[in-house]
């Protein structure tokens, strides 16, 4: 069993794709999953075509990533495509996407059978699923998908992402290419696996209840505007109608997710932008009733923290001590990479430092999902995910 990445800017999609596939193909035989990464300005069908024939047995997931992507080779800012492969003789993997006016609950479990299927191993629960999806619904993807299973395995998910927030994200595998739908990787390896899912933020102690929601909008907390006690907590006016996603990305809004060892652990809802009846739009869905924390973070955390989650997936979840990592995968959000992006070389030699040199890819997304500590899988944003394989 063997995973491999390789990279490519070259600049038009046959060219990189072509480079990509050869650097490859001299890393690994016979590769039966591929995740592809890619910048919004290439075509994604023209990926999908070249690694048809180059890999006519792999099962293929592609997903934009935001301004660029992160491998064992370091950040690669800007254009570019990465390849992560695995091979594994005695491991099955299926991949799928359903794209259709149905919700994405529907979607998700459509796309889940249709992925278990294209695995080989019908009626056999995956050890991990690797969700990418377009933004939105993102809680009732993961609902489909532990009503469907009728239990909760371990997922590792990014949204797809474009470079400015404008709708240009596509999703693509073996068989179909699309800017909306919903992707799943189904994954049954002859390895250990371990995951993690963490925040990164902490709570400043400041709180509200949200007395009025509506979608993804957070009109009240405790029932005044929510743009005004949120600027009370920044201690900083923000503009109606206008984007803050970057003045807020130290500062999102958290909930409790679980507790350990007596603690509070918290998945994040970022602020995307205000409504004229001071609402805020988020990255994420609260519900009515819910206590929001005003969380808070630094840059320097958001540098060093993607090597620590990789660390606690390696020293808390895996089974046995003696197992090594053969690579892995992270999911880092695009709202933090914007943020250090002048500093994001070290945050790519923390995660090959704490993976110990194996490959691994990590694209940068609209929201991540993954499982945290307590067992429950959940959408977050300004988070990171991460997934190791290990070999005895």
């Amino acid at each position: 069993m063997d995973i491999a990445t390789s990279f490519s800017s070259q600049a038009t999609a046959s060219d990189a794709i072509q480079e990509a596939i050869t650097q490859l193909q001299a890393k690994l035989a016979n590769p039966k999953l591929i995740l592809v990464y890619f910048s919004e300005k290439y075509d994604a069908v023209t990926f999908q075509e070249a690694l048809a024939i180059a890999f006519p047995n792999a099962q293929v997931l592609g997903c934009t990533s935001c301004q660029g992507v992160m491998t064992e080779g370091g950040y690669h800012h800007g254009l570019g495509v990465a390849l992560w492969a695995i091979s594994d003789f005695h491991g099955a993997y299926g991949t799928a996407i359903v794209s259709t006016n149905n919700s994405k609950y529907n979607m998700a479990r459509q796309a889940l059978l249709k992925a278990i299927a294209n695995s080989g191993r019908a009626g056999e629960l995956p050890a991990l699923i690797v969700l990418h999806a377009s933004p939105g619904q993102e809680e009732e993807i993961i609902q489909g998908i532990e009503d469907e299973l009728c239990t909760s395995v371990p997922i590792i998910g990014g949204s797809a992402a474009d470079d400015h927030i404008e709708g240009n994200w596509k999703i693509f595998s073996q068989e179909q290419c699309t800017q909306e739908g919903v992707g799943i990787s189904v994954i049954y390896p002859s390895c250990h696996i371990s995951y993690s899912f963490h925040s990164g933020y902490a709570s400043t102690g400041l709180s509200a209840k949200a007395t009025k929601v509506e979608g993804r909008e957070l009109i009240e907390l405790d029932g005044k505007p929510a743009i005004e006690v949120y600027q009370n907590w920044m201690n900083q006016s923000l503009d109606e109608a206008e984007s803050i996603s970057t003045n807020s990305s130290l500062n999102p809004l958290g909930r409790v997710a679980g507790v350990v060892h007596e603690l509070p652990y918290f998945k994040l809802a970022h602020p995307l932008k205000t409504t004229e009846r001071g609402g805020i739009i988020l990255f994420a869905k609260v519900e009515e009733g819910e206590t929001l924390y005003f969380m808070q973070g630094t840059e320097e955390r958001l540098i060093t923290r993607a090597g620590r989650v990789v660390s606690a997936a390696s020293n808390i979840y895996a089974k046995d001590t003696n197992l090594n990592s053969i690579g892995g995968i992270t999911i880092y959000c695009a709202g933090c990479m914007l943020r250090v992006q002048h500093r994001m070389d070290e945050v790519a030699q923390y995660v090959k430092s704490a993976m110990q040199t194996a490959p691994f890819v990590g694209p940068f997304t609209f929201g991540e999902q993954g499982q945290f500590v307590g067992g429950e899988n959940a959408h977050g944003n300004l988070m990171i995910s991460a997934v190791l394989f290990h070999k005895d």
